[in-house]
């Protein structure tokens, strides 16, 4: 469905959401341990990582992937969600 989508209409998306302020704040404050990945083609993958490196949160990219193509890529990112999931408390 995304793929079908307009790309004008993903960009006034992500342009209207990128200004909101999200539950950022919240995630982190709630000291629940986080791990955060996302395709490096995906618009939101720098936010995403600087967000990670600000707030102590794990991060990993999923190279060349976009925004839907990233959860897609099981053979990289299970290895990594798995272990921890496994460690959570």
């Amino acid at each position: 469905m995304i793929e079908a989508g307009d790309p004008a209409a993903h960009r006034a998306n992500y342009d209207m959401f990128s200004r909101e302020p999200g539950l950022g704040g919240e995630l982190a404050a709630s000291g629940v341990p986080t791990l955060m990945y996302t395709g490096t083609a995906d618009p939101w993958h720098d936010p995403m990582r600087d967000y990670a490196r600000a707030h102590g949160a794990g991060f990993f990219p999923v190279p060349d992937a976009d925004h839907g193509g990233a959860p897609r890529r099981t053979a990289e990112v299970l290895p990594r969600v798995l272990p921890f999931l496994g460690a959570a408390p």
